[in-house]
């Protein structure tokens, strides 16, 4: 649950930088539960993904320096592991799923749905 964890935190960052209500570093990294040092790292994480954040002396604020959207998307499957060796076709690994190889499968069929969703489902036989 870690990852979603971060995500959460990434989501809490994008709200109060938009918005311009972090405060300092040091009140911005307690709003985020971290330390400074990691509040920098995560800041700078984003800016190398491209998000413009900038910080005010004056305003003690971070804010974005043009209109910037950060849009995070997930979702989580539980599965059990009858299910897993039904949806991967009974391969099976010393009494247990080879999970790393159904994650993928699935993440390939997930993405080959989105795009026959997007084109309609078009059968061309």
């Amino acid at each position: 649950m870690k990852a979603l964890s971060q995500l959460e935190r990434i989501k809490k960052m994008n709200r109060l930088i938009k918005t311009e209500h972090t405060g300092s570093p040091k009140e911005f990294a307690a709003m985020l539960g971290v330390c400074e040092s990691h509040l920098f790292n995560l800041i700078d994480d984003l800016k190398v993904m491209g998000a413009p954040i900038r910080y005010s002396r004056i305003r003690q604020t971070y804010f974005y320096a043009i209109d910037f959207e950060i849009r995070l998307q997930y979702s989580l499957y539980f599965v059990q592991q009858n299910q897993l060796k039904k949806i991967y076709g009974g391969d099976a690994y010393k009494g247990r799923c080879k999970v790393e190889n159904f994650f993928t499968d699935v993440i390939d069929w997930h993405e080959g749905f989105a795009d026959g969703f997007k084109n309609g489902f078009n059968k061309t036989n």
